[in-house]
């Protein structure tokens, strides 16, 4: 077989290879619809979060942690999740459990200790326990009218925001607000 044979043959071979293939062409991939909102959380329901459930603020049921420095929890106190605050110099979350009480603590690096550890103090607390139940907590990934606020965290069931509260770092602590406009996105909601 001469060179132009053997040539003829290769291509031949090869379309009848693609032809059994179900041709050269290739699928289109899906169109998938983007949103510039988040949509795990929608648009709240109700446009004021409910009252607390109890008539002492928390910042009095819980005095005795305000003001604590600590680099590890006390005893007798277990973590849930602790998080730095973004945009939010120095400032922290940390979700700890007293027994069947979940608290959310509103934290700030004062220093470090010895071994690199950073110092927390306590700067106020927020009280979760009392909250209606099968509530999930979303302590970041939270938009004002579409602008990110990482100062914002909100306690929502099945999309409904029901409590809304704001981090006052001038004031040192959270402070409830409505729900009027709020979404979140957040992969780090903590079942109450």
């Amino acid at each position: 077989m001469n060179r132009k044979m053997k040539d003829l043959i290769l291509v031949l071979m090869i379309a009848l290879l693609l032809a059994a293939c179900g041709g050269t062409e290739t699928p289109s991939a899906p169109v998938v619809a983007v949103t510039e909102e988040p949509t795990s959380v929608p648009e709240p329901v109700e446009d004021t979060p409910a009252p607390l459930p109890t008539d002492v603020p928390d910042s009095e049921q819980f005095s005795q942690y305000i003001g604590l420095t600590y680099s590890s929890l006390p005893e007798g106190l277990a973590l849930v999740f602790s998080m730095l605050i973004q945009n939010k110099e120095g400032y922290g979350l940390t979700m700890v459990q007293e027994g069947g009480n979940k608290m959310l603590w509103l934290g700030r690096i004062t220093g470090y200790d010895a071994g690199g550890s950073p110092l927390w103090e306590v700067k106020d607390v927020l009280g979760l326990s009392d909250l209606e139940t099968g509530l999930t907590l979303i302590p970041d990934g939270c938009f004002l009218n579409g602008v990110p606020d990482s100062g914002i965290i909100v306690a929502a069931r099945n999309g409904v925001i029901r409590f809304a509260w704001r981090i006052d770092t001038v004031l040192d602590k959270f402070e409830t607000m409505p729900a009027n406009g709020v979404t979140c996105n957040s992969d780090k909601a903590v079942s109450l």
